[in-house]
């Protein structure tokens, strides 16, 4: 008896410290200042899952809040009246009126005459969205107590205890929008001198040129020339539907072959490759500027150039017009940039310019998928000479002009407590609209290897000497379309090989690492949608390294190797649960595993 009594004492005061929000209670909700996730029924979810770019702001020393993310997260009905300019909300028997740019709100219920309430602050359109103060929302409007401490907060919840603080911010504050330059600035271990102002670029001429287009039919024939041909070869990708860039590509009727200085279109003439077009590169004249041309991709009629954009070491160039203070010697700034090109293919393989895009850095990665391509880009922040303060990346978009410009404030976002001088950008573009503007975002942070699967880019990098050894970040990015956002991060002991050290399965990330202590061991780590860990495997082969990995469907691959080479099959069909079902050791070693067959 005593020792039932004894084990319903622990599991009460067990349950007394779950918070609300984590305990399966519908009626709460926990979000973070700058940030697009929030907190609900212990999962992080989009704030705005049709809009991450909306995140709750301070404005005029109040919080505002997306007035339909909140409202219909607690059951409300909410409209919006284009011709009126007001937000509608309806909720328990009563309407609600919110005019945009005003600071009252129409209150309507049956019998009763209307009533205005008055507000310190007016609803603002932010993002696509209605913005409205959190107060107003929660406690006049929904009846809900509203908790507040350190940019945390709570709603249905009006006490914010120690242990809440942190679940919010390692959860939906990892990763949030700055409210001012300052803000973000500060954040970076450079430095904090902030009177310098960017001075306005200027257009720089670009040195390729599209191909003359007259008399020529660019309504993509040429894929549809490709389906009554015999099937071709395609770039090896590790996820079906989701393409990897390559030097050469083809379509059933056209080579086409990157090779750096040059890209050339070859129609393949039954096996007697013919010449019909050529992006032939010259460093730029007045500025010494060239692009090599890298990587390509092929879409219904369309070809896909990347490239870097720099400039030549040797070119003589003018000094700059700013007087350079403390040194002799003739000022130089080395910065690359990532160039794409989209070209539209004739069917009689000519080409010509749709669109570029230009991106400050240096290229991490890439995917296509669908009539969408994605850029991942890293770029130093750099801090000499007579810049002498970080400053924001530049990009060209040809959709919105020829001129660089900024990157806007409320398209980056930064890690509280991770100082970084590396930004890393990720742009999404549409091949098939080059009228449409490249939705581009940025983090304070860097990568070092991309997976995307169909729904989800993961990008990921490596802390070393930490006191627990080699640990892997890992930060998740929702896609849908050219609309990506924030999905929270996670990490893992140890460190992974390559981009087929990670896979994704019904909702969850596979990771394949080894870590490098005393020994070295392997581990295989299974996290959720939320990249909290679901099931793990660890200290398979030590003293040994993985040399290759593969994961398809319920079970995964690993090679390590020392001496000998052994193959361990894993089952993973129960994400909690995964077991190590085979093992086979051949002499010698096998860096990369090929699946035939899914059975």
């Amino acid at each position: 008896m005593n020792r039932k009594i004894v084990l319903f004492i622990i599991i009460a005061l067990f349950m007394s410290f779950i918070p609300d929000y984590a305990s399966g209670i519908e009626n709460t909700m926990a979000l973070h200042i700058g940030s697009p996730l929030i907190l609900s029924e212990g999962k992080m979810k989009p704030l705005d899952s049709d809009n991450p770019n909306v995140v709750p702001i301070i404005h005029k020393d109040r919080t505002l809040v997306p007035l339909r993310a909140i409202s219909e997260h607690f059951g409300a009905n909410v409209s919006y009246d284009a011709v009126k300019m007001e937000a509608v909300v309806k909720y328990m028997g009563k309407t609600y009126y919110f005019p945009i740019g005003k600071n009252t709100v129409r209150i309507s219920e049956p019998d009763k005459k209307d009533s205005l309430l008055t507000y310190d602050t007016e609803a603002l359109i932010m993002k696509d969205r209605t913005m409205v103060p959190l107060r107003l929302i929660a406690e006049e409007i929904l009846k809900k107590q509203v908790g507040y401490r350190d940019n945390a907060i709570t709603i249905g919840k009006s006490n914010i205890d120690d242990g809440t603080l942190d679940n919010i911010r390692t959860r939906i504050g990892q990763a949030i929008r700055p409210h001012s330059k300052n803000e973000l600035l500060g954040s970076l271990p450079v430095n904090k001198d902030l009177s310098f102002i960017r001075q306005p670029i200027a257009d720089i001429e670009q040195p390729i040129a599209a191909m003359p287009a007259a008399e020529l039919d660019f309504r993509g024939e040429s894929q549809e020339i490709a389906k009554d041909l015999n099937d071709f070869s395609q770039t090896n990708e590790q996820v079906e539907g989701v393409n990897e860039s390559d030097i050469v590509k083809t379509d059933g009727k056209f080579i086409y072959v990157a090779s750096r200085k040059s890209v050339k279109i070859y129609d393949s003439n039954n096996g007697k490759p013919k010449l019909t077009d050529e992006i032939a590169i010259k460093p730029d004249s007045k500025t010494g500027e060239i692009i090599q041309l890298n990587e390509l991709y092929i879409h219904d009629g369309k070809l896909i150039v990347l490239g870097i954009k720099n400039t030549l070491n040797n070119w003589i160039r003018p000094l700059p017009d700013e007087p350079i203070k403390g040194g002799i010697l003739p000022y130089y700034s080395d910065k690359n940039y990532v160039y794409a090109a989209i070209y539209s293919v004739s069917s009689q393989g000519k080409l010509k310019l749709d669109r570029e895009l230009e991106l400050e850095g240096n290229l991490l990665s890439s995917r296509k998928k669908d009539e969408n391509l994605y850029l991942i880009v890293n770029k130093y922040v750099y801090n000499y000479g007579i810049i002498g303060v970080p400053v924001f990346p530049l990009i060209r978009d040809s959709a919105k002009g020829s001129a660089m410009m900024e990157l806007p404030l409320d398209k980056i976002m930064y890690f509280p407590r991770r100082p970084s001088e590396n930004y890393l950008i990720i742009a999404a573009l549409n091949v098939e609209k080059p009228e449409e503007p490249a939705n581009v975002e940025a983090l304070l942070g860097a990568g070092n290897m991309v997976y995307m699967s169909q729904n989800a880019l993961y990008i990921t990098a490596q802390d070393y000497g930490t006191i627990l050894g080699t640990i892997t970040n890992i930060a998740k990015f929702n896609i849908d379309g050219t609309k990506f956002g924030f999905a929270g991060g996670g990490m893992v002991s140890g460190s992974l090989l390559n981009q087929f050290s990670m896979d994704e399965y019904e909702g969850n990330l596979r990771v394949a690492t080894t870590s490098q202590q005393r020994q070295s061991t392997n581990s295989i780590y299974i996290l959720d949608k939320d990249l909290n860990e679901k099931g793990k495997i660890e200290n398979l082969a030590p003293g040994e390294r993985i040399y290759s990995a593969r994961f398809m469907k319920d079970y995964g691959y690993i090679v390590t190797f020392r001496q000998i080479d052994p193959l361990f099959v894993l089952n993973l069909s129960d994400p909690s649960n995964p077991k190590v079902t085979g093992e086979l050791k051949v002499p010698g070693f096998s860096s990369y595993l090929h699946p035939i067959t899914d059975k």
